[in-house]
């Protein structure tokens, strides 16, 4: 019978027997599974916790089993880690076979995106997998992966059943529906921070604005601008470059993180490098890997991703920010973003200190 239809009997009273009261004690827990859902769905993003606990608590009242799991994996960990546990708690012989079990059950589900059913009567099953969960002391398990857009981020886990029946496709079905919650809760999260820091570089742009539009040393202003630009999105170094378009060349005119060796001794054309192409284009760029991109000029072994933004006088290019992070990723499309508004903050800044007028002067 599906679960839709042990529901709707079970609130329409329609069930009597002894057998169906059993029915109807699961719709029982299904509804209050349910309910424990929406509250988790309609809590606020920076509440995540709270909400990955609610449907860990609401896979293992419907599934009727004795422990859920929701584990999500961490960057620069081997191992998805447990973000939340309901139910009986583990005992010593899982903490032992913890690693094995991470690697013969839930990484291949992490690799695969397919969920798995280990349970006695399952037909075909490793039966050393079956003997795996039996010496973690449990009576069958299944995982289900929790998916975002574009990869599997972690899974769900439920075991030993509160019946001692044989776990099977309809329960993975079923914990697939909460992993599926979990990806939604995690997403939520995610844009919520995501809205949040974007909300916070903002601001801080429009501090910095003020801040540069009452500074007209140009030494002290180029200087400003590179601090500001490393110190509001994380790089590793940076750098102000003015773009000579009589000798077709670049000149770094302040710096953050490189050196004065560095600003000395670099001395690109226009075209050359990531900066380069940026004040030939007029475009921002991004290269988030700079070991895959031809156009990258070495500074520094350290440097893995790197983002330039043109700084222009009307519709020319007349200075370049370039920003360099040591980790690949580092950047993102939406710190190129924001850079590309500090551009247009730090062009603004340099017309009100007729800095870029007399760039102009001095290179016609």
């Amino acid at each position: 019978m599906s679960i839709l239809r042990v529901l709707l009997e079970a609130l329409r009273g329609e069930r009597k027997s002894r057998g169906e009261t059993r029915d109807v004690s699961f719709a029982a827990a299904l509804t209050s599974g349910l309910y424990e859902i929406s509250q988790a769905l309609s809590r606020p993003g920076e509440d995540v916790q709270r909400s990955f606990d609610l449907i860990t608590s609401a896979s293992a009242s419907i599934l009727r089993v004795e422990r859920c799991a929701l584990l999500l994996s961490v960057p620069g960990e081997e191992y998805p880690q447990i973000r939340s546990m309901a139910g009986i708690p583990r005992g010593k012989a899982y903490e032992k076979l913890r690693i094995e079990m991470y690697r013969r059950v839930v990484l291949p589900v992490l690799s695969s995106g397919e969920g798995v059913v280990i349970s006695e009567g399952r037909p075909g099953l490793d039966r050393s997998l079956l003997r795996l969960i039996h010496r973690m002391d449990v009576k069958g398990m299944i995982v289900a992966p929790v998916k975002s857009a574009d990869s599997t981020i972690g899974v769900v886990i439920a075991a030993t059943p509160l019946d001692r029946r044989d776990l099977d496709d309809e329960d993975l079905k079923l914990l697939t529906v909460m992993a599926n919650f979990a990806s939604v809760v995690q997403g939520n999260a995610a844009l919520v921070a995501r809205l949040d820091k974007k909300a916070r570089k903002l601001s801080a742009i429009f501090d910095i604005s003020k801040a540069l539009n009452e500074e007209s040393d140009p030494a002290v202003l180029f200087q400003r601008i590179i601090d500001r630009a490393t110190g509001l999105l994380g790089a590793s170094s940076g750098s102000v470059i003015r773009v000579d378009h009589t000798s077709g060349m670049l000149y770094i005119e302040a710096e953050q993180g490189l050196g004065g060796a560095v600003k000395s001794a670099i001395r690109l054309r226009i075209g050359e490098g990531v900066t380069g192409w940026v004040a030939k284009e007029g475009v921002p760029l991004l290269v988030k890997d700079v070991r895959e991109d031809s156009r990258y000029f070495e500074a520094s072994p350290k440097v893995m991703c790197e983002m330039a933004v043109p700084i222009k006088w009307g519709s020319e290019v007349m200075g370049v920010i370039n920003l360099d992070h040591h980790q690949v990723n580092g950047f993102q499309e939406e710190d190129l973003e924001m850079l590309t508004a500090f551009g247009h903050v730090a062009g603004v800044a340099l017309r009100n200190a007729n800095v870029l007028r007399d760039w102009t002067r001095d290179i016609r």
